[in-house]
């Protein structure tokens, strides 16, 4: 398939450029009409769907960008290990260490329209890829002037990973850096345990060389009066202004 969820090159002339289910139906036809097809029969499965707008969701293989984060894990593991972060209640070091022991390198880049884009840049003359702070000029491959940047935005984790000192300056040394970088508590729900705290504390101390808070507060959830977690996804939330 192509970014469309149509039939690309790889597929027989019949089927290209075909939609996805326009597709399928034709190659059962074929196969009926061939005398290959022995039966259909309804199957119950898991089909993911977008929760904005319900359409199904398509496996698709595509370049995504990656970071290590084992070396990352490992530092932050030893902060909390050595007493730099402490957590409260203390029985949830065991979960954040269960995440950091087991944890995978990191797809950071996301295929949305909005978000901090990735800072690289595609030659269109050559396959060189430049990551960098500033739009390059020209390729430093080629020569070629011809650059698009990359269209993927960075993960959202990604960006409030960096938020304790990205909001303050960094990466300059500014006033407000120097004042309120460490803090002193974090108080969070544990339901984003890993996706926030764990990366804030990777990320403070990759660069900053120390963590981004002292300690952790981890709260409780309010929830509905089934037990479940509010979201705005599920529309059990709380209207503010009712």
């Amino acid at each position: 398939m192509d970014e469309q969820a149509r039939m690309n090159g790889s597929v027989p002339e019949r089927y290209r450029g075909l939609d996805r289910f326009e597709a399928r139906e034709r190659v059962v036809a074929d196969l009926e009409a061939q005398g290959f097809l022995v039966s259909v029969e309804d199957h119950v499965h898991n089909v993911g769907r977008c929760q904005r707008c319900d359409t199904i969701v398509e496996p698709y293989l595509s370049t995504q960008w990656f970071v290590r984060v084992k070396p990352l894990a490992e530092e932050a593991r030893r902060a909390v290990a050595d007493g730099r972060v402490r957590f409260t209640p203390p029985h949830w070091i065991n979960s954040y260490n269960e995440w950091m022991g087991k944890i995978h390198d990191w797809c950071i880049s996301r295929q949305l329209w909005w978000g901090h884009q990735i800072p690289a840049w595609h030659c269109d003359a050559c396959p060189e890829i430049i990551v960098a702070r500033e739009a390059p000029a020209a390729c430093r491959r080629c020569g070629g002037r011809l650059l698009h940047q990359d269209p993927d935005v960075l993960d959202t984790w990604f960006s409030s990973a960096l938020w304790p000192f990205s909001t303050l300056g960094w990466p300059d040394d500014t006033p407000d850096l120097r004042r309120y970088y460490p803090t002193s508590v974090l108080v969070t729900g544990f339901d984003i345990l890993f996706f926030w705290v764990c990366r804030m504390i990777m990320m403070g101390l990759r660069f900053m060389a120390v963590a981004p808070f002292q300690r952790v507060y981890i709260t409780g959830l309010v929830r509905d009066a089934e037990g479940q977690k509010m979201s705005k996804t599920r529309g059990n939330v709380i209207d503010p202004w009712s």
